[in-house]
């Protein structure tokens, strides 16, 4: 899954489990977390088998209208065992969300903003592959009663060409360099 993806559907699955009204972002948080962790691991970005070293740091705040803010930085760098191909997916920024519910229409949008470098990919000796920064937002919005989805809008702000090709680039740039 390319890594917006997974961030989004991350994030929207938080903000489901708070599924609670909300406004804009309260100035204290009412919960407040923070990590920062490296790992190692094998795994398979793509349908290539990749050694992958990530590093996170992760500065997340809850507020009481149960909206978000999620400032991170994100450093994975995949290699091929094979050939030792190498290639580094990396994103900062900051994410906020929150959700709004439409009684009358009986429906509930998840509002969620990814501010900065959301990700851009490149060899493992500099040259960028792929960029996208600036501003996305995703407004994701279902049925309350059955919880079915019912469709998204994005609004972009910068460059996004991930974004642009309904996210299939990340797969074409990652498997071209890695092979």
């Amino acid at each position: 899954m390319a890594r917006p993806i997974l961030m989004r559907a991350v994030f929207t699955a938080l903000i489901v489990v708070l599924a609670l009204p909300g406004a804009a972002l309260a100035a204290k948080p009412i919960a407040a977390f923070h990590d920062h962790f490296t790992d190692s691991f094998s795994d398979e970005v793509c349908g290539i088998p990749v050694e992958v070293k990530l590093v996170v740091t992760d500065n997340f705040f809850l507020y009481a209208d149960d909206s978000f803010k999620d400032t991170s930085s994100v450093m994975q760098t995949f290699t091929n065992p094979e050939n030792g191909n190498a290639v580094v997916l990396s994103g900062a920024g900051t994410v906020t969300g929150t959700a709004v519910i439409d009684e009358q229409a009986g429906t509930i949008t998840f509002v969620t903003s990814f501010i900065g470098l959301p990700e851009k990919i490149q060899t493992a000796d500099g040259p960028v592959l792929l960029r996208d920064a600036g501003i996305i937002t995703f407004s994701d919005t279902f049925d309350l009663a059955t919880d079915e989805f019912l469709g998204s809008k994005v609004a972009i702000k910068g460059p996004h060409p991930e974004a642009d090709s309904d996210f299939v680039l990340f797969c074409e740039v990652i498997t071209a360099a890695l092979t």
